[in-house]
């Protein structure tokens, strides 16, 4: 994550538990907290947003939709054909 000029910031009051901070005071050095913080809470947030993305998609791919790929070797075939059409590409 880069560096975030201060006029895109925002000042967030939140608590935190009392022996997170003093690892946080033991482990970070003081000018460093903050990157520390954000970047954390930056990639909770994308694993959240992703856990919700594949909750709204969950059921959008069905067996009826396509049947060429219901079983594991009909998916090893479509992957096997899909590589194979990819290295002829690479080679022309």
């Amino acid at each position: 994550m880069g560096a975030i000029r201060s006029e895109n910031m925002e000042r967030l009051n939140i608590r935190l538990p009392k022996a997170l901070v003093e690892d946080l005071r033991r482990y970070v050095p003081p000018r460093k907290r903050n990157q520390i913080i954000t970047e954390g809470t930056a990639r909770m947030l994308s694993e959240i947003k992703l856990k919700e993305a594949l909750k709204a998609g969950a059921g959008a791919w069905t067996d009826e939709n396509h049947p060429e790929l219901r079983t594991p070797e009909d998916v090893e075939r479509f992957l096997a054909e899909l590589r194979a059409s990819t290295a002829t590409r690479l080679t022309e």
